[in-house]
């Protein structure tokens, strides 16, 4: 089984978005991947933001009530892989976690070979969806 975990500031935009669009592409192997997000920052466990959920119905990707939580030293241990939204995120994932010996965080566009953050583009979130979308085929298509 595939554990992967999802990161962003808060765990209620970019992070969910990756985590129900990751769960969208394997759908039909989803006993063999474990998916789940969090957030960098501490966080008081908050929803899904509306425009994030309201981008995933417009297309077509199902999500499920989301309560944000803040990663652990244990998810370390416990994820294959620690995908990050943005720089900032890895920093702070380090801090958490500690050094990286496994080398399992890495940012989610470096799957397609670019060291580029995802946006919060609260714009319809469109740019954010098109950049999670791609980053998430690319990791799919290295595992």
């Amino acid at each position: 089984m595939k554990k992967i975990l999802f990161v962003c500031s808060g765990n209620t935009g970019r992070s969910p978005m990756a985590e129900f669009l990751m769960k969208n592409l394997v759908k039909d192997l989803e006993e063999k991947f474990q998916i789940e997000s969090a957030a960098s920052k501490p966080t008081e466990g908050g929803d899904l933001h509306e425009g994030i959920a309201a981008k995933l119905r417009a297309e077509n990707i199902p999500y499920t009530k989301h309560t944000a939580r803040q990663i652990t030293a244990e998810d370390y241990v416990k994820f294959d892989k620690i995908v990050c939204m943005d720089n900032g995120n890895i920093e702070q994932v380090t801090k958490i976690c500690g050094e990286d010996p496994d080398g399992k965080i890495k940012l989610l566009l470096s799957y397609c070979g670019e060291e580029k953050d995802i946006p919060w583009d609260k714009n319809g979130f469109a740019t954010t969806f098109i950049d999670i979308e791609r980053g998430c085929k690319a990791l799919l298509k290295s595992l």
